[in-house]
């Protein structure tokens, strides 16, 4: 397969993918930090790599250089990695994938990454991201979703959180692989959240967290999630103590938490718990999925 090298023979019952590319749409390394989660708390195994060599430009985004204990050097080039977590523990198999936004070919590219999700089985892609927002980091983080399939949207709505796509503009690569996983037969639900805009550089704990309790949740997982508590406070702590230094920026954030709070009071509440069952329409959606793969298998 060109461009990408596997560390050994796929499997092909992944049917679920969940995918997070750094840069634009990676705001506070919230989508590929819940990746990172993900991988570790499943104990997925690496299972191929995109070579970077084609879509990189590494005067923009450069290898790093470490140095080992006889004192010779050891180059990281960056990554665009997926690894394999095959069904159990109640789930089906899921293909995980993160790496940097390439720079140049995005079509060479986005053949190259479908074709492993194709050979793997995948018939369905949830994508992770999170944009620089007026948001507060006193409140909780705000995720929407967006979807292709009825089923799914009916799932996001009873949540609260569907969102109609509504943006024309410059888009990234998220938008060009999921435009054309659509064109072979994968659905795909996308969850955004919103990162403070005044916090650009940092990790944040709280976006992570928020975008891994709603996988968790769609796809039935049991994560280990107590580091988080923690985390998020020290987090907090810290934002609190930088923004009390400057009296323009208490004042923002004094502001943005004016506006939170009028919008959340505006947001229409979402359904009970008993009025739509939305785990009854993730088992429609599966058991849907499943018989379009059994008839693709016969015929």
């Amino acid at each position: 397969m060109d461009h990408v090298v596997f560390d050994h023979e796929p499997p092909a019952n992944l049917t679920t993918m969940v995918i997070a590319f750094g840069g634009w749409i990676d705001a506070g390394q919230a989508a590929t930090g819940a990746l990172r989660h993900l991988v570790r708390d499943l104990s997925a195994s690496r299972l191929a790599r995109i070579d970077p060599e084609q879509f990189l430009v590494f005067t923009q985004e450069r290898p790093n250089v470490r140095m080992r204990a006889d004192e010779s050097r050891e180059i990281d080039w960056p990554q665009s990695e997926f690894f394999a977590c095959p069904p159990g523990d109640g789930r089906e198999g899921l293909l995980l994938f993160s790496g940097g936004e390439p720079h140049q070919r995005w079509r060479t590219y986005t053949k190259a990454f479908l074709d492993v999700a194709e050979r793997c089985g995948v018939r369905r892609i949830v994508s992770l991201g999170a944009l620089l927002a007026g948001a507060p980091h006193t409140r909780p983080i705000r995720v929407t979703g967006r979807c292709t399939d009825p089923t799914w949207r009916s799932v996001l709505e009873a949540w609260g959180i569907y969102r109609r796509p509504t943006y024309e503009g410059p888009t990234g690569i998220s938008t060009i692989v999921l435009d054309a996983a659509e064109r072979r037969g994968m659905s795909h639900l996308g969850f955004m959240g919103q990162a403070p805009h005044y916090l650009q550089n940092a990790e944040n704990p709280a976006a992570i967290h928020a975008l891994l309790t709603y996988v968790a949740r769609l796809l039935h997982l049991r994560l280990d999630m107590s580091q988080f508590a923690e985390a998020i406070k020290e987090f907090r702590t810290q934002c609190d103590r930088e923004v009390a230094r400057n009296r323009a920026t208490r004042e923002h954030v004094q502001q943005l938490e004016q506006q939170y709070d009028a919008s959340a009071a505006e947001e229409p509440s979402t359904l009970p718990s008993g009025e739509l069952d939305s785990d009854k329409l993730m088992q429609d959606l599966e058991d849907f999925l499943r018989k379009e793969r059994e008839g693709g298998q016969q015929s």
